[in-house]
């Protein structure tokens, strides 16, 4: 008698179906490949994003502190005045260049960024080269709120621009707002290259001596007023008028545009500004 064989028929398996259930298991394998590939590119956009969002913050504050906190240099300016032909525009071109040019009298402001470089020292600093005509002498007040240093150019060559540039210099040291600011300022003698200039300390001289005359002819105004404010600011009648007792910090120096000698002048701007 022949044996009975119990065990299940063995299933014949077909190759397409083994074949597409491989291509299944790829596919999935590869689903979740490329699901943690795209977790871990989505962290790293989050991460650049969190960066770049850092940065900005930190920019933003660098920009409110400077606003709220830090007095804003580039706002303030150095102030070049004088008669005409004293060298002021010819002084502002020299530094903005290097380099010598011919200029003639102008109506309006020059005005020029420049930076101004030493060892320990850079900042861009704004110059504005006020033009020297009587007649524009009021548009100057509008200056003077936003100056940090005034640098007055004489020719030291011009005995009759003395008295003028006297006044000039009268006026400055009685103005309310330079008072005030106590705006420091120097006297620039230019021109030393030339054989009829006269030294520092002679024009020093002068100078006050002119200041004083003009002092005095105030005091023996009839404007009492006017007197005891020339007195607060000047001195009393009996005090002869000297520069180191200047309502405002006040420098002379001497120098020569056209010869490159202005490194005294420009050591100074950089001390007040």
């Amino acid at each position: 008698m022949e044996g009975v064989n119990n065990e299940p028929p063995t299933a014949k398996v077909d190759p397409w179906t083994s074949a597409m259930n491989e291509t299944a298991q790829n596919i999935n394998s590869n689903q979740t490949k490329y699901s943690i590939n795209l977790n871990e590119f989505h962290n790293l956009l989050f991460i650049i994003s969190l960066l770049f969002g850092v940065a900005f913050l930190f920019y933003l504050l660098v920009i409110l502190y400077s606003i709220f906190f830090k007095e804003s240099k580039p706002n303030k300016i150095v102030l070049l005045l004088g008669p005409c032909d004293s060298g002021k525009t010819t002084f502002l071109f020299k530094l903005k260049t290097d380099k010598l040019c011919t200029t003639v009298p102008s109506m309006k402001e020059n005005v020029a960024f420049i930076n101004l470089k030493s060892n320990k020292w850079k900042k861009c600093v704004r110059f504005v080269d006020f033009p020297g005509h009587p007649k524009l002498s009021f548009a100057l007040n509008k200056y003077f709120n936003i100056t940090n240093v005034i640098v007055y150019i004489l020719d030291c060559s011009d005995r009759q621009a003395l008295k003028v540039v006297a006044e000039k210099l009268f006026d400055l040291y009685t103005n309310k707002v330079v008072v005030k600011k106590q705006i420091p300022l120097i006297i620039f003698c230019n021109k030393t290259d030339l054989c009829n200039s006269r030294p520092k300390q002679v024009i020093k001289d002068d100078l006050e001596r002119e200041i004083e005359i003009l002092k005095m002819s105030k005091y023996n105004s009839l404007d009492d007023d006017y007197n005891e404010e020339t007195e607060f600011l000047l001195g009393t009648n009996s005090e002869f008028f000297r520069f180191e007792k200047a309502p405002c910090h006040t420098e002379i120096c001497s120098g020569s545009v056209k010869n490159n000698n202005i490194d005294e002048v420009v050591e100074l701007i950089k001390k007040f500004y």
